[in-house]
């Protein structure tokens, strides 16, 4: 019989947090396991990381890739599904990225004897939280519970690469003049050697792929182009997609890093490496980034560039008019935004932080179906969904921002044929949510 201290312990051990690691299981993959090594949340963001490990019995060490929307987080108690985060840009914030098709493809390469940790990012969920971990090629890992605190994967000071060898040491990180410089030391780890880091690792390494991350602000930074379009990096060997160096990993090099620097209040912030584990909470040191809501001036068109292209923006020195389909932002006859809408509502909200002082009018469309005042009515609702979701979901400032609605009174076509037909494809252009920056405001 156990004594009253021996059970009150045994209760005290049923009360403490399972940490979230799973044992390793066998895999589709001959030779190769995989183990959750960490779910955690901290910093704003939930992350996880999985350790597929090659024993030597693999008779390949790469596989095919699949894209991020087939790492799936279940939440055991209420059945929702979590799928990894993505930016504005529609990239997944998750790695080692083999390419960006899709939003980004894993590349799961596991070397002989080797492992190699895929990671990825997720929205914050309550405390306590017990999840199912679906990951390709492993049957799910069933009751993983979410932690918090320190972890045993990610670090601020130091990462090592996927697949392992290689480690990353920050030297310094330090803010001014909207620019933060990052000093990096990358290095073979001890015992490697030419011959097993041959092949095992990727010699280009991509400037377009490196990124600073704020998981409080859910909010990407990347590297600042000077004027012929290359990013202020070092080494820089190779001039194309922006700049790229060719790296002999058996070898030490120090690495420069010219980011766009997040405003002063963001004190720390994740550094996202090619072929690396993330750099967690790294600290940030000095004054100087942009203004809360805005962004660096030297690299204010990386991102920008590309959502105005996407949305097919017109854009004068004074304004930037953006129009939406409403058929791509809503189901027929309703005002709630759809799942689908997404990507080019966070291609607006990058748009509207970038011009933050800026007054914006959301104005709602509809076609010439239905009574006027039912129309009227329906354009109000749209446009004020539209504010709400830029407000609650991407954290668009709402001070600057008014609605409104037009109902049918403003058609840019004809809901109707010259011979008094229905004009379906006039009526789909009516519909629309339209949006106008005034940048001199």
């Amino acid at each position: 019989m156990k004594t009253l201290p021996a059970l009150l312990f045994t209760a005290f051990l049923l009360l403490v947090p399972v940490a979230a690691e799973t044992q390793p299981v066998e895999t589709e993959l001959p030779g190769v396991t995989a183990e959750v090594v960490e779910l955690r949340q901290t910093g704003g963001v939930l992350r996880l990381a999985v350790r597929f490990a090659n024993s030597g019995e693999a008779k390949k060490d790469e596989f095919n890739r699949y894209t991020f929307d087939r790492i799936v987080l279940v939440d055991v108690k209420s059945k929702r599904k979590h799928l990894p985060l993505k930016d504005a840009n529609g990239q997944y914030i998750g790695g080692p990225i083999g390419d960006w098709t899709s939003g980004g493809r894993i590349a799961l390469k596991i070397p002989n004897k080797q492992s190699t940790v895929l990671w990825a990012y997720f929205e914050p969920v309550a405390p306590g939280t017990v999840m199912n971990v679906e990951v390709p090629y492993v049957f799910p890992f069933e009751n993983v519970p979410v932690t918090e605190g320190t972890g045993k994967v990610f670090a601020s000071g130091t990462a090592g690469s996927t697949p392992s060898g290689v480690r990353a040491t920050i030297v310094s990180a330090r803010r001014a003049d909207q620019v933060l410089n990052v000093r990096l030391r990358i290095e073979p780890e001890k015992g490697e050697t030419a011959d097993t880091l041959h092949n095992r690792l990727d010699s280009y390494f991509y400037f377009k792929d490196v990124f600073l991350f704020d998981p409080a602000a859910k909010r990407k930074y990347p590297l600042v182009k000077d004027t012929e379009g290359y990013f202020q990096a070092q080494p820089l060997t190779v001039k194309m997609d922006g700049g790229r160096f060719i790296h002999d990993w058996r070898k030490t090099t120090l690495v420069s890093l010219a980011f766009q620097a997040p405003p002063d209040t963001v004190q720390r912030a994740d550094l996202l490496l090619p072929q690396f584990l993330p750099f967690e909470a790294v600290t940030i040191e000095g004054l100087g980034g942009a203004a809360a809501g805005g962004i660096a001036a030297a690299g204010k068109t990386l991102g920008l560039e590309g959502a105005l292209k996407e949305l097919k923006a017109e854009v004068t020195a004074t304004a930037i008019t953006i129009d939406l389909a409403a058929d791509v932002l809503f189901d027929f006859d309703k005002a709630a935004i759809k799942k689908e809408a997404e990507p080019s509502l966070q291609n607006l909200a990058t748009v509207l932080k970038a011009n933050s002082a800026a007054a914006v009018t959301i104005e709602g469309h509809t076609d010439a179906k239905g009574a006027d005042a039912y129309n009227q009515t329906l354009s109000e609702q749209r446009a004020a969904s539209v504010k709400q979701w830029l407000v609650t979901n991407a954290q668009v400032n709402g001070a600057n921002i008014s609605t409104r609605g037009w109902g049918k009174s403003k058609p840019v076509t004809h809901n109707a044929k010259p011979d008094g037909s229905d004009d379906p494809e006039g009526r789909a252009k009516n519909r629309r949510v339209q949006i106008i920056v005034r940048k001199g405001a």
